[in-house]
């Protein structure tokens, strides 16, 4: 039986947005201020999961100290780097956060140990963006959005009692409220141009409407797909699924919405 094991690792490094084929005006429209000369930096954090079977004498996968050894020589090359300019990998590549896990991956792969396989890289580029890479054709990218909204948690096809019974306080008639985080996974191949799954500014130009609908607002009160249904987590996020794939189509993979740090709900088509 295989088991999965994940170990965290970070690195600091600059990079910078440029196709070489396209005029000044268009690398502004596509990669924004990253394509400003100096470039610009990150603290990027790598999970590294392997899978394998368990050894019988050790009770491990791998030995994590085998594994930080392996890890940390491979980013000893992007440590405290300019992309761009320090490492061959991107003179002739975007440096963006899918095209750096799928070298991290074609660096890594080749030293796990006889039994060991790389099962994934989610790579952070910041806490609300991060790619993840199978060593498939297709990589996946993740960007979190938040809303704060008011609702209250009814069914019409409860009594008041039964309500207040299913729904505690938050059957308040008055409503409360939450600081709504959500995110957006889309999947594809990596556009060899921009170096992208999906450009950032086209996600973020999907999710927007999106955001100014439901941003300061009472769910129930001012939103008519909420005077259908309750205003559960599980509702808003099947709202916010319907919403997104009509603009993303095919490439949209997973949603994930925090209704609170403790309280999370998710749907999609499969599961990263």
């Amino acid at each position: 039986m295989e088991v999965l094991t994940s170990k965290r690792f970070e690195f600091s490094a600059a990079h910078r947005y440029w196709n070489p084929e396209w005029s000044a005006e268009q690398n502004a429209a596509v990669f924004g201020k990253c394509t400003n000369p100096h470039g610009h930096g990150h603290n990027y954090v790598l999970e590294v999961t392997v899978a394998g079977e368990v050894d019988a004498t050790t009770g491990m996968v791998i030995n994590v100290t085998d594994l930080k050894r392996i890890v940390g020589a491979v980013l000893e090359q992007f440590d405290h780097k300019h992309l761009n300019e320090d490492t061959p990998w991107f003179r002739d590549s975007q440096p963006t956060t899918e095209n750096i896990a799928r070298v991290l991956w074609r660096l890594i792969e080749p030293e796990l140990p006889a039994g060991v396989r790389l099962h994934r890289l989610r790579l952070y580029e910041t806490d609300a963006i991060f790619a993840e890479y199978y060593g498939g054709a297709t990589a996946s990218f993740s960007r979190g959005y938040q809303f704060s909204a008011a609702h209250r948690l009814d069914s019409a096809a409860l009594s008041p009692d039964e309500n207040i019974a299913l729904y505690g306080k938050c059957n308040n008639p008055r409503g409360h409220g939450h600081n709504y985080r959500f995110q957006v996974t889309v999947e594809g191949p990596i556009d060899e141009s921009t170096g992208m799954v999906i450009n950032l500014l086209d996600l973020d130009r999907a999710v927007q409407p999106i955001l100014d609908e439901l941003d300061h607002t009472h769910l129930d009160r001012e939103h008519a797909f909420f005077r259908e249904r309750p205003s559960t987590g599980e509702n808003i996020v099947i709202y916010l699924w319907q919403r997104l794939s009509a603009a993303l189509g095919s490439r949209l993979r997973w949603i994930k919405l925090w209704e609170t740090p403790n309280n999370m709900f998710e749907c999609g088509v499969r599961e990263p």
